[in-house]
């Protein structure tokens, strides 16, 4: 049976939506405060990636190193995984 290695608690308020980069071995996620991005296998954190102005509902990154973010007024970020910039 699997146990838990780590429990990650930086954002405030709640997590809802997940994203593991195809080639890297990081992830993020995606919260009303901001996307932040953590090294596989023990969690450590990386970066913060803030732009978004409304609570964020999904996320998704490709083989590109293109983030996309979906917010609950609507609005999709398209974001550079490697510098956070937000396109």
């Amino acid at each position: 049976m699997g146990k838990t290695i780590k429990t990650l608690t930086n954002h405030k308020k709640s997590v809802r939506g997940l994203a593991i980069h195809p080639s890297e071995y990081t992830f993020c996620s995606a919260a009303s405060d901001n996307v932040k991005v953590w090294k596989c296998p023990d969690g450590d954190f990386m970066r913060n990636m803030s732009g978004h102005n409304s609570i964020l509902n999904c996320c998704a990154i490709n083989e590109d190193n293109v983030l996309v973010t979906g917010g609950d007024d609507g609005t999709m970020h398209f974001w550079d995984w490697k510098s956070g910039y937000n396109f």
